[in-house]
């Protein structure tokens, strides 16, 4: 009976987990309440969940802000492009809705399932702004090839995300439970299911210590040298545990550039350059 309270015992292990799920998820929901500030959470949450996954040490709170901060700028603009999508499906439901036209149930079907397919590749965003650094038009057209390229597991993703709004019509007694575990949850069980693919795109890299002499040059899309790694770590941070994804062509292997390793958490540090490039 001891064992199982230890503190490595699997259910100590278990219930230090769960904590961890429940912080990370009312973060999420006491920063998304300026409504601006949701994909800037949602990036820092799959931020931490990522890091919880790959077993690496997790200090919730700090990870948490550390990415919502680094991350703000790109993601808040992504964001705001994804509102206005999905303005413009509220937009298209009021017209069927309201309009008194019939439409056809061939062509409601048609735009039922391109909205789907759109909100499916948009669940990549934020994944991809958390653990890549690339532009954004570049993280959204990547989002749509992951889409395609992991479609099965993207079907189970989009239920896990709709699953909680479901629960909370259902019946409100699944609020407190959503409260605590309502976004993260399901964060994690899509972190599960988008692992293996973004491992697709992860370059396998030597571990760089303090004393090692390294050079990686970013390249932009002409093949101009934009941050010098290997004399910048030390002034910008640059932690290279992340790669860049450059094109993915899904009918072959990815095309990869393997120099272009840059952190997303400081993707601040090369914004201008990228984004003019973009």
């Amino acid at each position: 009976m001891g064992k199982l309270f230890d503190l490595d015992s699997p259910f100590m292990r278990f219930l230090s987990r769960l904590a961890d799920l429940m912080i990370l998820n009312i973060l999420v929901l006491i920063l998304s309440i300026p409504v601006i500030t949701i994909g800037a959470a949602l990036t820092a949450m799959h931020y931490v969940l990522i890091k919880m996954v790959r077993n690496e040490e997790t200090y919730i709170t700090k990870m948490f802000f550390k990415s919502f901060k680094e991350n703000f700028l790109q993601s808040t603009i992504e964001w705001i492009i994804i509102m206005a999508v999905f303005g413009v499906f509220a937009a298209d439901y009021f017209i069927f809705v309201r309009s008194g036209q019939e439409f056809s149930t061939v062509f409601m079907i048609a735009i039922l399932a391109v909205s789907v397919l759109v909100m499916m590749s948009i669940m990549y965003v934020f994944p991809l702004q958390a653990r890549f650094y690339n532009t954004i038009g570049k993280t959204f057209k990547n989002s749509v090839l992951i889409m395609i390229l992991n479609f099965p597991k993207s079907i189970l993703m989009f239920i896990l995300y709709m699953l909680p709004v479901v629960l909370l019509f259902i019946s409100s007694f699944a609020t407190p439970f959503l409260i605590m575990f309502g976004v993260s949850v399901p964060g994690l069980g899509a972190v599960y299911l988008y692992r293996k693919v973004f491992e697709r795109f992860e370059p396998e890299a030597a571990q760089i210590t303090d004393d090692m002499d390294f050079h990686v040059e970013v390249l932009d899309e002409d093949g101009n040298p934009v941050v010098d790694a290997g004399e910048n770590a030390g002034k910008t941070g640059i932690d290279t545990d992340t790669e860049t994804i450059t094109d993915i062509d899904i009918s072959d292997d990815p095309v990869i550039n393997n120099d272009n390793i840059v952190d997303a958490d400081n993707s601040n540090t090369v914004d201008s350059d990228a984004d003019n490039a973009d």
